[in-house]
C-alpha cells in the first residue's frame, strides 16, 4: 500500500510539474504590454500606451521608428493571421495544413493574386526612394523582429511550423487579399451563360438578369434539371475559401446642418465573414507631424479606415465588374494550343510547385492565354459547365497596382483636395470612399480602375475568346467614376447599391439591390438633427422594410390566411405574429423566425422541382436568389410556381404561399413546440466566431468565441447574413467587421468596436473582450488625447546600443 500511495503521489507531482510547465509557457506566448524591450533597428525611444482593450497608442520621434513599432506591437497580437492571409492568398495553404488543401492552393495560384503581387514589389521597391517604401520597409522590419526575438503563439506549435520573414511582396499578396471580394462572376458568368443559352431569358428574369439580343430560346423539358442543377451548384467561393472575404458594408456622412454639434457626422461599418481573430486591428500612430488613429489590415501598413482631428474617412466595396471570363477554342490537334484570331497560339504555361505537409510535393501546372489563366483545371464547377477552355480576365492581373501609394497619400493628406489625388491612385478594387473634415466638407468618391468594354458586351455572361471583338478595351479615366463633393442635401451614403449612370451609361456590376441605402435615408430624414448617440440607432437598426412588403403579400395571396380553412390556436398566433410583425430582427422576435422558416419554405416549394433535392440547399444559399427575392416573389406569373412534375396541373404562387405556411407552422410547433412565445430569433440565429485552427474539434472549445444570440438578418443595415435552411437554424455567416462613429466636434472620443478583440492570441486579455459588447450593440471609445492614455499601460521599445 505504502508503494502505491507513493506511486500516485508521484504521478500526481509529476501531472502537477507538467501542466505547471505548460501554463508557464503558454504564459510565456502572451503580448507583452508593459515594460521595456531592446530591440536591434530602432533609431529611438518609442512608447506604445495600451489602452483598457489592448489598442496601441504609438509614440515615436520619427516615422521609421513609428512604423517598426506598428510593425512589431501587430505581429505580437496577429502573426499567424498575417501568415494565413499570406499563405492562403499565395497558394500554399497545403504546405502547412496538410492535403485537405490542394484544392484551395489550385484555385488561388491559378488566380495569380501571389504573382501579380511579386510583379507589383519588383517595380516599386527596386529602389527605395520614396516616403511610402522606406515606411513600408520599417513596418516589415517590425513583424520580422517579433518573428525573430517574441515568442510565437501557441498555433505554430500546434502545426509544426515557424514562418519565414515578411517581404514587401508580402504586403501586395495581403492588398490583393482584398480583392477576393470581386469574385463573383467565377460563379455567376457560367451560370447565367448556361440558362441563356439553354433555357432561355425568361428564367434570368426574376433575377434581373435579361440576356441582350436574344428572342427568347425554346425550352427543352428534357435536359431541364440538368441545367438548373448546374445553375446553383457552384459552390460560394466564400465558403471554401478558409479566411473571411469582404462582401459588403454600409457607410454615409451628414453635413454640419444635420449635426447638433454643427461638425460634420461620420459613420462606418465593413461587411466581412466573421472569423477569429478579427479582421480589422485598430491602432493609434504618432510623430512629429504625424497623427492617425486607423483599422489596419494584417501585412499592410497603412489603415483601410481611419480619422485624426482634421478629417476621417470610411469605406464600402464598389463592386463593379472587374472580372470576364473567356470562352476559348481549343485545338482539337494540339492539346498546347488554342484559337486566337485566325490562328492558333499556343498556351503560356507556368509551372508551379504545391508543397503538401507529410505528403509529396505536387506538380501543378497554370495555363495562360491572352486574356489570363484557364480556370478548368483549378475550379470543379466551371469544368462541369464548359467543355471548352475558359479564361479568366482580372482588372488587378492587368496593372501595375498604386494601392500602396494611394494609402499612403489618403493616410498623409493636409485636406480633402490632396485627399482626392490620393483616391484616383486607388485602382486594384472598388471602393466607396465617404469623407468628412473639420473644415466642414464632406464627399464620396467611387474610386478604382473601371474596365471600358466594348459597346454590346454583356459582361455578365461568358465571352467569346476567339474574335477579339469582346475584349476589354482598357480603363476609364478617374473622371469617369461617379463622385459628390458637398453635395446640397448635406447626405452622402453607400452600401453597394448601384451608382448613378455616369452620361447615362450604367457601370456594370455585382450590386446589392439597396435597401440598407434606403433605410439609413429613411432614418436619417426622421431627425433634423444628430449626434453620435442618436447615430447608434442607425447603425443598429435591425429592421428590414422589404420583408414586412413580403409578409403583406404573402398574407393576402394566401389560402389560410384569407379564411378558405380554418387554422388551429397555434397556426391562429402564429399568423398573427406574422401579420403584426414590423420586420425587426431582436433576438426576442417571434416574427422574424416564422418570417425566415417561411422563406425557405417558398423557395423550396418554387424550386425544388427544377433543381432536385440534391442541389436544392444551394439555391437557398445563393447570393442571386436571396438579392432577388422580391423580384421573384412579387412575379405572379414567373415560370418558377409551376410544378414541372405535375402535368395536368399548373401551380399557382398562392398554392405555393398556402402550402409553404401551412409547413411552416408545422417545423416551428415541431421544433419548439406549440407556445409560439418560444419562437424566439435569438435561438436560431447565433453568432460564433472561428478560428483555423477551431475548425476542428476539441479546437473549437478552446480558439472559437461564442455562439452568442444575434439580432439582425440578411439586408438589414446591422446585416448578419445567412442562409435560409430546412432545419430553422441560421448560424450567422458575416457582418459587421468594425463599426465607427465619429463627430467632428469631439473626435478626440470617437466610438469604435470590433467583434471579439484586438488579439489573436489566445493567451491575450484582449483575446476576445469585446465580444460581448459588440452582440449587444455597445462600442468603446477611440482616445486620443495624451492626459487619458498616461493612466493605461506603458510598452517602451529601446534600440540596442
Amino acid at each position: 500500500m505504502k508503494f502505491i500511495k507513493r506511486l500516485i503521489t508521484v504521478l500526481l507531482v509529476s501531472l502537477i510539474i507538467i501542466l505547471a510547465g505548460v501554463y508557464f509557457w503558454l504564459r510565456s506566448t502572451r503580448p507583452v504590454y508593459d515594460g521595456t524591450l531592446t530591440l536591434n533597428g530602432l533609431e529611438d525611444k518609442v512608447s506604445i500606451f495600451y489602452d483598457d482593450f489592448g489598442v496601441p497608442h504609438i509614440y515615436a520621434s520619427n516615422a521609421h521608428d513609428a512604423y517598426f513599432a506598428l510593425g512589431y506591437a501587430q505581429a505580437q497580437e496577429r502573426l499567424f493571421q498575417m501568415v494565413m492571409i499570406r499563405q492562403a492568398t499565395s497558394g500554399r495553404l497545403s504546405e502547412i495544413l496538410g492535403k485537405d488543401f490542394i484544392g484551395i492552393d489550385k484555385m488561388m495560384r491559378t488566380l495569380s493574386i501571389r504573382k501579380t503581387a511579386e510583379k507589383n514589389a519588383a517595380h516599386f521597391f527596386s529602389t527605395i526612394d520614396e516616403p511610402y517604401k522606406r515606411q513600408a520597409l520599417a513596418y516589415l522590419e517590425g513583424i520580422n523582429s517579433f518573428i525573430e526575438n517574441g515568442t510565437l503563439p501557441v498555433e505554430f506549435t500546434l502545426i509544426g511550423f515557424k514562418p519565414e520573414k515578411f517581404t514587401p511582396a508580402d504586403i501586395y499578396t495581403a492588398i490583393g487579399y482584398m480583392a477576393l471580394g470581386f469574385t463573383a462572376a467565377l460563379e455567376q458568368e457560367p451560370m447565367v451563360t448556361y440558362i441563356q443559352e439553354k433555357l432561355g431569358d425568361k428564367y434570368l428574369m426574376d433575377f434581373g438578369i435579361v440576356a441582350p439580343d436574344t428572342n427568347g430560346v425554346a425550352v427543352n423539358r428534357e435536359n431541364e434539371t440538368e441545367v438548373l442543377n448546374l445553375v446553383f451548384s457552384s459552390g460560394n467561393f466564400q465558403d471554401i475559401f478558409p479566411l473571411p472575404i469582404w462582401n459588403s458594408s454600409n457607410n454615409w456622412v451628414l453635413s454640419k446642418e444635420w449635426s447638433k454639434s454643427n461638425k460634420v457626422l461620420l459613420a462606418n461599418d465593413t461587411h466581412i465573414k466573421y472569423s477569429q481573430p478579427a479582421v480589422w486591428y485598430e491602432a493609434h500612430l504618432n510623430y512629429p507631424g504625424f497623427e492617425m488613429f486607423g483599422y489596419y489590415l494584417p501585412v499592410v501598413p497603412y489603415p483601410l479606415m481611419g480619422h485624426n482631428r482634421h478629417y476621417g474617412w470610411g469605406l464600402t466595396i464598389f463592386p463593379f465588374d472587374n472580372m470576364d471570363l473567356y470562352r476559348e477554342k481549343q485545338n482539337p490537334e494540339n492539346e498546347n494550343q488554342y484559337r486566337s484570331g485566325d490562328q492558333w497560339e499556343n498556351y503560356r504555361v507556368v509551372k508551379e510547385t504545391i508543397r503538401v505537409k507529410d505528403s509529396e510535393d505536387l506538380p501543378y501546372n497554370v495555363r495562360y492565354t491572352r486574356h489570363g489563366p484557364v480556370l478548368n483545371d483549378a475550379f470543379k464547377e466551371i469544368a462541369r459547365l464548359e467543355k471548352q477552355p475558359v479564361s479568366l480576365w482580372w482588372a488587378p492581373n492587368e496593372m501595375v497596382s498604386t494601392a500602396l501609394q494611394a494609402l499612403y497619400r489618403i493616410t498623409n493628406a493636409n485636406d480633402i483636395n490632396d485627399f482626392e489625388k490620393g483616391i484616383q491612385l486607388i485602382d486594384l478594387i472598388g471602393l466607396n470612399v465617404v469623407y468628412g473634415d473639420a473644415d466642414d466638407n464632406i464627399a464620396w468618391w467611387a474610386a478604382g480602375s473601371i474596365p471600358e468594354r466594348p459597346p454590346h458586351v454583356n459582361s455578365k455572361l461568358i465571352l467569346d475568346g476567339t474574335s477579339g471583338k469582346d475584349d476589354v478595351i482598357g480603363f476609364y479615366p478617374f473622371d469617369f467614376n461617379p463622385k459628390s463633393i458637398n453635395p446640397p442635401n448635406g447626405f452622402l451614403c453607400t452600401t453597394n447599391n448601384p451608382p448613378p449612370p455616369v452620361d447615362g451609361q450604367i457601370i456594370p456590376g455585382y450590386y446589392f439591390p439597396g435597401y440598407r441605402y434606403e433605410r439609413i435615408k429613411k432614418l436619417v430624414n426622421t431627425k433634423q438633427k444628430w449626434d453620435v448617440p442618436a447615430m447608434k440607432q442607425i447603425q443598429l437598426d435591425n429592421t428590414s422594410d422589404r420583408d414586412t412588403r413580403l409578409v403583406r403579400l404573402i398574407l393576402e395571396n394566401c389560402l389560410v390566411f384569407t379564411g378558405a380553412d380554418n387554422p388551429g390556436k397555434t397556426a391562429a398566433t402564429a399568423i398573427s405574429e406574422l401579420k403584426w410583425w414590423d420586420g425587426s430582427s431582436n433576438v426576442s422576435g417571434i416574427g422574424v423566425t416564422i418570417y425566415n422558416q417561411l422563406v425557405y419554405f417558398i423557395l423550396r416549394n418554387t424550386m425544388l422541382d427544377e433543381l432536385g433535392e440534391k442541389n436544392f440547399e444551394k439555391t437557398a444559399g445563393s447570393v442571386l436568389v436571396r438579392s432577388s427575392l422580391e423580384s421573384l416573389l412579387t412575379d405572379k406569373n414567373s415560370v418558377w410556381w409551376d410544378n414541372v412534375n405535375t402535368p395536368d396541373k399548373k401551380e399557382t404562387r398562392e398554392d405555393i404561399f398556402t402550402l409553404s405556411l401551412t409547413q411552416t407552422i408545422d417545423a416551428l410547433t415541431k421544433q419548439f413546440g406549440e407556445d409560439v412565445s418560444e419562437w424566439q430569433w435569438g435561438k436560431v440565429h447565433t453568432l460564433t466566431h472561428e478560428h483555423p485552427i477551431g475548425k476542428k474539434k476539441p479546437f473549437d472549445k478552446i480558439f472559437n468565441v461564442g455562439p452568442f444570440a444575434k439580432s439582425g438578418s440578411n439586408e438589414v443595415i446591422d446585416k448578419e447574413s445567412f442562409h435560409y435552411s430546412a432545419d430553422g437554424i441560421y448560424p450567422v455567416l458575416g457582418g459587421p467587421a468594425m463599426r465607427l462613429l465619429l463627430d467632428f466636434g469631439d473626435p478626440d472620443h470617437a466610438l469604435s468596436i470590433i467583434p471579439t478583440g484586438q488579439s489573436g492570441n489566445i493567451m491575450s486579455p484582449h483575446y476576445a473582450d469585446q465580444a460581448e459588447m459588440f452582440v449587444n450593440g455597445h462600442y468603446r471609445i477611440q482616445y486620443m488625447d495624451m492626459p487619458e492614455l498616461k493612466k493605461k499601460q506603458k510598452l517602451e521599445l529601446v534600440p540596442e546600443r
